[in-house]
Order: structure tokens, then C-alpha cells, then sequence
């Protein structure tokens, strides 16, 4: 058997060799990716509850797809159009676009938070909050913990910590060497340790950055699904307008298909997103009358609608406020 093998690889080495040559040139990755135009998610379909009102039209979250950049497909990327070479150190947090993808998984659930309790306050519905969680989303590289990316804070110093700003007021009057101590949940395990306060900004800091992550108690038990593969905070503002329109009477989409991108604050701002021109021609593609988008993001869509002659209405919003009222006048 060993002889036939042997046999078998002298007669067809050149064969074997081309075939583990075109193996590693078809996967080989270097440190690109590509964007492409990307889809639209139909939210009706993710978000869900109890005794909700009905929409005549509908609401989609638009996304960017992206293309990993190996060596064949950085050559499609010349002669496709919409086709675009990106760095992978210009989106990916330190130029690993694994780790990146896992921290913005927090950033979508902070962002669906988010969405909730704009939309709840936006529709003056009584809700209280089951739970809240503070995640660690980045460590500067001089901050003298253990903690990383996904840990859950728990106490500051033993007392219950509530936010950010809530551990920023925390260490203000305290100074650069002070040591306090931090308890964190990792994967359910309980960890305390000491922290030394480092220089940042001239000012004291631990040298983290935190999602914060609320579940909410309503009389609609409100329910947002997502995927696994899915991830980044660019859906909160069509999530919040899809939420507050299953709970309020008046349908905004006034039976129109409406598609759009956005992150969502707290107070209800809406911010910049990255990849709108992919996400406005996914959206087209996908049939959209209207596309909403940021206020920093709407010079490019409106030069990619001219250069293209799209026949869609593209509207801005700065607030969720503005974003429905704007909805409710086309």
C-alpha cells in the first residue's frame, strides 16, 4: 500500500503540487477585507411582543457586507463595482478582526438597550428595568488590570457600580498610583483585584471603556432577536423606530418600505455610521422607498442616490424625535 502511495505521488507530483498551491493562494488572507453592498434585515420579523399594533409597511435595518480578503477576491474587487479594499487596521480593534467582531456583539446588545428605552420613553409607557450590566468593551494598553473585553463589572470598591459615569465620578478626586478594588464576573466566575489608577488625559483613570446593558419589564414583553454572526451598534435607530411603532397606535411607516442605518444614544441622539454608500445600495436593491440615515452620513448618501439616479427618498435624523417626525410628514 505504502509503495502504490509512493508510487502514486511520484507519477503526479506536479498535479499535487499545483493543487496545494492553488489551496493556500484561494486562502492565503492578507490584511485587507472588502466591502460590499450588503441587505437589509425586516424587523417586524425580529422584534416581537404582546399585543402589539400592526404596520402596514415596514421598517429594515440595512447592513455592509464583508468579503475577507484573500488574493482571488482582492482581484474580483478591480473589475466589480461597489467593490471596495479596506484595511483591516482601519475597522478592526489593534488589526484583529476577531476580537473586533466579539467587543461589537456588545456594542449590538448596549445598542438594543439602547433602542428600548428610547423607544419606551419616546411612547410614555410605564417599564422598570430587571437587570443591568456593565461590560467592558476596551483596555487601554497601560491599564494595570487583568480585565479584558466581555468581563461584566460588578462593585467599585464593594458598592454596586451603575454606569461609567458612575466609576468616572468615582476616581475623579482620586490620584494617578491611588489602588482601588474592582469585583468582575468572566464567564461567571467572580473575580476581585486591585487596581492601580493610571494617567490619562492628565486626569486619574482605571483605562476602561464599558457597554451598558439594561433588560426591561413592560406591559408589551418586548423581545429583539438576533444572530450569531451578527454584531456593531448601526441598527439601534431602526430598532427603536420598530419598537415604538408595535407599541404606539399611529403606523409611521404609512405603509411604505422603509430601510436605514444609525446607532442610538441613550438620550435619544442618533450617530454616524460607517458604510452607508453599501447600505444604500443594498436597500435599493432591495426595493426600499425611503432610507434614513444620521445626519454625518447624509451628504454621501445623497451624492451616491445622484450618481446613481436612485429613485428613493433619503432622509437625515440628528434624534429619534426628528427621525419620527420626519417619517410621519412623506
Amino acid at each position: 500500500m505504502l509503495k502504490k502511495i509512493q508510487q502514486y505521488i511520484k507519477d503526479n507530483w506536479k498535479f499535487i503540487v499545483f493543487l496545494v498551491v492553488f489551496y493556500l493562494v484561494m486562502n492565503y488572507e492578507l490584511p485587507y477585507v472588502i466591502y460590499t453592498p450588503g441587505g437589509a434585515i425586516n424587523m417586524s420579523e425580529r422584534v416581537t411582543g404582546d399585543n402589539t399594533y400592526d404596520e402596514s409597511g415596514s421598517l429594515s435595518m440595512t447592513y455592509v457586507s464583508m468579503v475577507k480578503g484573500s488574493l482571488p477576491f482582492l482581484a474580483l474587487s478591480y473589475v466589480i463595482p461597489n467593490w471596495d479594499i479596506v484595511s483591516a487596521k482601519e475597522i478592526s480593534y489593534d488589526g484583529d478582526l476577531k476580537t473586533t467582531v466579539e467587543i461589537d456583539k456588545i456594542y449590538m446588545k448596549e445598542a438594543i438597550s439602547n433602542a428600548e428605552s428610547v423607544a419606551y420613553d419616546k411612547a410614555e409607557i410605564e417599564y422598570s428595568i430587571k437587570n443591568t450590566k456593565n461590560i467592558v468593551t476596551y483596555v487601554d494598553s497601560n491599564a494595570k488590570t487583568k480585565m479584558h473585553y466581555g468581563d461584566e463589572i460588578l462593585e467599585i470598591d464593594g458598592n454596586e457600580l451603575h454606569s461609567l459615569k458612575e466609576l468616572q465620578d468615582y476616581v475623579k478626586d482620586k490620584n494617578v498610583g491611588d489602588i482601588i478594588k474592582i469585583t468582575y464576573d468572566r464567564n461567571g466566575k467572580k473575580i476581585t483585584e486591585d487596581t492601580e489608577l493610571i494617567r490619562l488625559n492628565d486626569e486619574a483613570k482605571v483605562g476602561i471603556s464599558l457597554a451598558l446593558v439594561s433588560e426591561y419589564r413592560t406591559p408589551y414583553n418586548i423581545e429583539v432577536k438576533t444572530k450569531s454572526g451578527e454584531s456593531g451598534p448601526s441598527g439601534g435607530l431602526i430598532t427603536a423606530l420598530e419598537i415604538y411603532n408595535q407599541i404606539t397606535e399611529k403606523d409611521i411607516t404609512n405603509g411604505k418600505k422603509i430601510m436605514g442605518t444609525g446607532t442610538i444614544d441613550k438620550d435619544g441622539t442618533v450617530g454616524e455610521i460607517g458604510g452607508v454608500k453599501y447600505k444604500l445600495i443594498g436597500a435599493v436593491k432591495k426595493g426600499a422607498e425611503v432610507f434614513i440615515c444620521p445626519e454625518e452620513n447624509y451628504e454621501e448618501a445623497r451624492k451616491v442616490k445622484e450618481e446613481n439616479k436612485y429613485n428613493i427618498t433619503i432622509l437625515s435624523a440628528h434624534t429619534f424625535d426628528e427621525a419620527i417626525e420626519k417619517l410621519n410628514s412623506i
